[in-house]
Parts: structure tokens; C-alpha cells; sequence
């Protein structure tokens, strides 16, 4: 399995509180708004829903992707996996405890491809793992 990572990103709230907004995706639902997003985000994705244990998103080109939890380890990961893609993938977010009032946190894509395909995929889901660790950081957690 392939893994592209994003780096480390700081978050300023607690673990607790953001284990809680990560590991409950409808906690999202408000914002929901494509346009609050960052235009490298916008420019990609079209729609946004939140589930109680699911995101389903469109992208550019692929169509509509969705994420399942998967997987909840209090308050350190959540395992996200893809429903309906053709290949095996993960959206792992991987959180650190730095105090009381900051989270290091690291989202990481893992992939099933085959050597045919990597090459033409590996740019676009090392920026994704990036993207998705910078969309991390930036997430109004307190406003959810």
C-alpha cells in the first residue's frame, strides 16, 4: 500500500476537542459552505455532505467520493476509507497531543495501486495529502 503524507500542522485546541469534531463528520454540517473553503479546495471539490459517520464529496475529475469511518482510537486517530472508488484507499488522521490548548496533526492517504497507475496519480495524492493537512489546520473548531 502507498502512503502520501501532509506535513505536521498545529492546531490551536485542545486534542479532545478535535478528536470530537473529527470523529463525528456531521459536526460539519455548518460549514458546509464550498466558498469558506481555500480556492486550491474550491477549485477541486463541488459538493459537501456530512453524515454521522461519513463525508461525501465531488471532485474533479474522479466524480463523487465517499468516506467512512472506519476506524476511532480516542483521541489520537480516525480511519476514514473510501466507499465508492475502485481502488483501496484510507484517509488516516493522525493527532498529537502538544499541551493543553494544541493538537499537532498529520492526514495521511493510503492507496492500493498498481505500477501502471502510480506514476499518473502520485503528484495529485501528495498534494491531496497536503491540502487535506492544511484544510486540518484551518477548520473552525469552536464554530462547529
Amino acid at each position: 500500500m502507498d502512503s502520501y503524507k501532509s506535513d505536521i500542522v498545529t492546531i490551536n485546541h485542545p486534542i479532545e476537542l478535535v478528536y470530537s469534531k473529527l470523529s463525528t463528520p456531521s459536526s460539519f454540517k455548518n460549514i458546509a459552505n464550498i466558498d469558506a473553503l481555500p480556492n486550491e479546495v474550491k477549485e477541486k471539490i463541488n459538493e459537501i455532505t456530512f453524515g454521522d459517520d461519513s463525508i461525501a464529496f465531488s471532485v474533479n475529475p474522479i466524480g463523487e467520493v465517499v468516506l467512512q469511518i472506519v476506524e476511532r482510537t480516542e483521541p489520537v486517530k480516525v480511519v476514514l476509507s473510501a466507499v465508492k472508488l475502485p481502488i483501496p484507499l484510507n484517509v488516516v488522521l493522525s493527532l498529537e497531543k502538544v499541551d493543553d490548548t494544541t493538537t499537532h496533526a498529520v492526514a495521511e492517504i493510503q492507496v492500493e495501486l498498481n505500477m501502471f497507475i502510480r506514476p499518473m496519480v502520485e503528484k495529485p495524492l501528495t498534494e491531496g495529502a497536503k491540502k487535506f493537512g492544511e484544510l486540518l489546520a484551518i477548520l473552525p473548531y469552536n464554530a462547529m
